[in-house]
């Protein structure tokens, strides 16, 4: 009976120990609730759409841990809107103590295609469970520990330290989407002011690696520039693809957690 006991007290001991394991920790240094951007999207010199991204300004829990909602909308606008009309929405529970996803809805129309997807995360399992609404169908898949999603690697992201980033160097984040795993990466290319509605403003340039094909016919035709202070917002976006270039500008903002533009 004492070897029972014991092994039954062992067995609780490991079973507690592994479902209590403690999360990451990672510091948020550059975003809060409240932040609002919303951009200008134009194909060459013709207004195409907008898009926004907003940390939604409630107090969240999720499993009794405090999340930020996150949504990111983009939409397009007059002529545009007439011949291929898009409302495309992404929504993401973040952990705000570790960053990683809870919670991750795709809603998707372009034209008439439609996306309906909601992806669970168990961090602790190493899964996420993935509903189709428009397909009507539920899968799982395993995944790595401290996966992120779409728009939750772009927050994850913004944290990090580049104060030592050299050219060249590639930032990666393990992302889960389209039910698939891939490393996010983008390479570091310089330091650069750019000129905006804003005023001038200090910017760190980045290269997303992307997959080329149908629309991108190189592998760094998209540049992105970031705000060179702790608030890490993308200022501006140029890609080039096959039928020609599209371009993305901060045309608002609101609840920054810095002066843009200022290092702190």
């Amino acid at each position: 009976m004492k070897r029972v006991a014991v092994l039954f007290l062992v067995w609780n001991l490991l079973v507690s120990f592994g479902y209590t394991q403690p999360y990451r920790i990672i510091e948020n240094t550059s975003f809060q609730k409240g932040e609002k951007l919303t951009f200008r999207i134009h194909y060459g010199w013709i207004d195409a759409g907008e898009a926004t991204m907003e940390v939604v300004n409630k107090e969240l829990y999720h499993n009794g841990r405090k999340v930020h909602h996150i949504i990111g909308k983009g939409y397009t606008t007059g002529s545009f809107d007439y011949f291929f009309k898009i409302r495309d929405t992404y929504e993401t529970y973040l952990d705000e103590q570790s960053l990683i996803p809870w919670v991750f809805e795709r809603n998707v129309d372009e034209g008439g295609y439609f996306i309906r997807h909601k992806q669970i995360f168990n961090h602790r399992a190493k899964k996420v469970i993935v509903t189709d609404y428009v397909n009507k169908s539920v899968k799982t898949f395993d995944v790595p520990i401290n996966i992120q999603d779409l728009v939750s690697a772009y927050y994850y992201a913004r944290c990090l330290n580049y104060d030592t980033i050299k050219v060249g160097d590639t930032v990666s984040v393990i992302t889960f989407f389209d039910s698939e795993i891939f490393p996010l990466k983008v390479k570091f290319s310089g330091r650069e002011t750019i000129h905006t509605t804003f005023g001038k403003i200090p910017c760190l340039k980045f290269h997303p690696m992307l997959q080329t094909g149908r629309v991108f016919t190189e592998q760094e035709d998209m540049s992105v520039w970031f705000s060179d202070d702790g608030n890490h917002i993308p200022v501006r976006m140029e890609a080039q693809i096959v039928v020609g270039s599209v371009k993305a500008d901060l045309k608002g903002y609101q609840g920054l957690k810095y002066p843009l533009g200022n290092k702190n």
